[in-house]
C-alpha cells in the first residue's frame, strides 16, 4: 500500500488549502458579478447540505446539522498556517548584518527589516547586475537537508533566487526559486525552500558543505533588491514527490486526462471553476463530475480566480469570495477545501494575510522552467509551480525531484493551449512518473501532512 492509500486508508487527511492558480481566462467573470455580489453571505449552490467538521479547520460545534449553513467563522481556519509553521527546521546561519557574511556581487548592507530580532541583509543588483552573499561554515552534512531562506522584494518579478551550497572543492548544488510573483508595493516577507535546479559537472560532496551563498539573480537592465533572513535547515523525505495539477475544472480534464490516471492509478489535485456559478455550464465540470474524480482518488481543491489577480482585489472582496469558495467545496465534501491557487500566481501580503484565514497551504511562484521546492521548509502560502507546457521540462521535474528528494508541483489547464503538453506528451509524461525510482504522486492532502509532521 503507498502513501496516498495509507493516508486515505488510515484517515490522515490534513485540514491545508491551496488551488490552482490559473490566469484568469476571457471566460471567467469576477465573482463578483454573481450571485453573492451583494456582500451578503449568502449560501452558495448546494450549501444547504454543507456539514462542518474538524477538516475544514473551522469551530464547527456538535449542533451543526447536516442541513445547516456555515457561518463565515466557521469557514475560517482555527490558526494561521504561516504563523504557526512560519520558522520550521533549525537555525543554520544568522544573518544579523553582513557580519561574516562576505558580498559577492552588487551591494549588501545591515537592515532592521528582518523577520528575526537581529535583523536581516539588504541585497542591492544596480543597474542590470546580480547580488550575492556569501559565508564559510564549518564542513556540515546537508546531504540529507533541504535549506529555506526568508525573503522579501521590491522588484520580485525581476529576479530569481538561488541558495548555493559549495564544497571544499568548489563543487556546489544551485536551490533556485526561479520565479516571484509577490507584486509591489504591498510587500512582505516569505520563505522559500527551493528544490535543487542543477549541480557542477562534478557531483558535490553535499556531506561537506564549506560555504552557503544566497544569490539574488537580476534579470532586468535595472536596479533590484531584496531582503534576506533566517537560513535554516530542514530534513529531507525518503524520497522525491511530484503533484499532478489541473486547473479551472474543465470537462476535458475528466473526459480526456481522469482516464489516463486511472490507467496508472495516479492522483491529481484537481481545482474547482473559476466561480461557483460555472460548475456543470459550458467547458466546466459538473458536479457529478466532480464527485466521479474526488471518488477515484483524485483532490478536488479551491480555484482563487477572481476575474482578477489576488493583488488588485480589496480585501474585503477577497474575503467574502474566498468564504464562497470554501463553502462549496466544504457542501460537497471535497478533502481540499483547505487548498487555493492564486489567479495569475499573483499575490502581496494582504492578499496573503486574507488567504491565511481560510487555507492553510496554497500559492503558487510559478515558472515555464523546472521549479520544485523542499517538502518541509516551504512557506505554506507561496508554493512554487511549474507549467505544464513542456514534455522535456516536466520529465526534468520528475526526475530532479526524484534525484534530490524534493517535490515538483506540475501545472495544467486543458489540451489545445501553450501552457498544457498535447494528450499523447501527457501520457508519456506519466508513464514517465510510474517508471522512475524514487518518485510518487501525490495529493495537497499528502503534501501538507509531511509539511506539517
Amino acid at each position: 500500500m503507498n502513501r496516498r492509500r495509507f493516508l486515505r486508508a488510515s484517515g490522515v487527511v490534513a485540514a491545508g488549502g491551496l488551488a490552482g492558480c490559473g490566469d484568469a481566462t476571457d471566460d471567467t467573470p469576477p465573482d463578483s458579478n454573481g450571485p453573492n455580489a451583494s456582500g451578503t453571505d449568502t449560501a452558495e449552490p448546494g450549501a444547504t447540505t454543507a456539514t462542518t467538521t474538524a477538516r475544514s479547520g473551522g469551530t464547527a460545534t456538535a449542533t451543526d446539522t447536516a442541513t445547516a449553513t456555515p457561518t463565515r467563522e466557521q469557514l475560517r481556519t482555527d490558526h494561521r498556517s504561516r504563523e504557526r509553521y512560519g520558522q520550521p527546521g533549525a537555525s543554520l546561519a544568522p544573518l544579523d548584518g553582513p557580519g561574516e557574511w562576505r558580498t559577492v556581487a552588487g551591494e549588501a548592507s545591515a537592515s532592521d527589516r528582518g523577520i528575526t530580532d537581529a535583523g536581516g541583509v539588504k541585497l542591492v543588483g544596480p543597474g542590470g547586475a546580480n547580488a550575492s552573499i556569501a559565508k564559510s561554515i564549518s564542513p556540515t552534512d546537508l546531504s540529507d537537508r533541504d535549506l529555506s531562506v526568508a525573503i522579501r522584494s521590491t522588484t520580485p518579478r525581476e529576479i530569481a533566487f538561488v541558495v548555493r551550497l559549495v564544497d571544499g572543492y568548489g563543487n556546489y548544488a544551485a536551490l533556485s526559486l526561479r520565479k516571484l510573483s509577490y507584486q509591489p508595493p504591498d510587500v512582505g516577507w516569505f520563505r522559500t525552500c527551493p528544490g535543487v535546479y542543477a549541480t557542477s559537472d562534478q557531483v558535490p560532496d553535499l556531506a561537506n558543505v564549506e560555504r552557503v551563498q544566497l544569490v539574488a539573480l537580476n534579470a532586468s537592465p535595472d536596479d533590484v533588491e531584496v531582503w534576506v533572513d533566517d537560513v535554516r535547515t530542514h530534513p529531507k523525505p525518503d524520497q522525491g514527490y511530484v503533484v499532478l495539477s489541473w486547473d479551472d475544472g474543465r470537462r476535458a480534464y475528466a473526459e480526456e486526462a481522469a482516464p489516463l490516471h486511472r490507467e496508472r492509478d495516479l492522483p491529481s489535485v484537481v481545482t474547482m471553476p473559476p466561480t461557483v456559478d460555472h460548475v456543470g455550464q459550458g467547458p466546466f465540470m459538473s458536479r457529478d463530475q466532480f464527485n466521479e474524480v474526488s471518488e477515484a482518488g483524485d483532490e478536488v481543491v479551491a480555484h482563487g480566480t477572481t476575474g482578477r489577480t489576488f493583488s488588485t482585489v480589496s480585501a474585503e472582496q477577497l474575503d467574502e469570495m474566498l468564504a464562497r469558495k470554501k463553502r462549496w467545496l466544504l457542501a460537497n465534501d471535497f478533502d481540499g477545501s483547505d487548498f487555493v491557487v492564486y489567479p495569475g500566481n499573483n499575490f502581496d501580503a494582504t492578499s496573503l494575510d486574507v488567504t491565511d484565514r481560510y487555507f492553510n497551504m496554497g500559492g503558487m511562484n510559478q515558472a515555464g522552467d523546472v521549479n520544485t521546492t523542499g517538502v518541509n521548509g516551504f512557506d505554506p502560502l507561496v508554493l512554487p509551480r511549474t507549467i505544464g507546457h513542456d514534455l522535456a521540462v516536466a520529465k526534468t521535474v520528475v526526475d530532479r525531484a526524484a534525484a534530490h528528494r524534493n517535490c515538483g508541483i506540475l501545472n495544467f489547464h486543458h489540451f489545445g493551449t501553450d501552457n498544457t503538453m498535447d494528450p499523447g506528451e501527457y501520457e508519456r509524461l506519466l508513464d514517465h512518473v510510474v517508471e522512475t525510482d524514487g518518485v510518487e504522486a501525490i495529493t495537497f492532502s499528502d503534501l501538507w501532512s509531511m509539511r506539517t509532521e
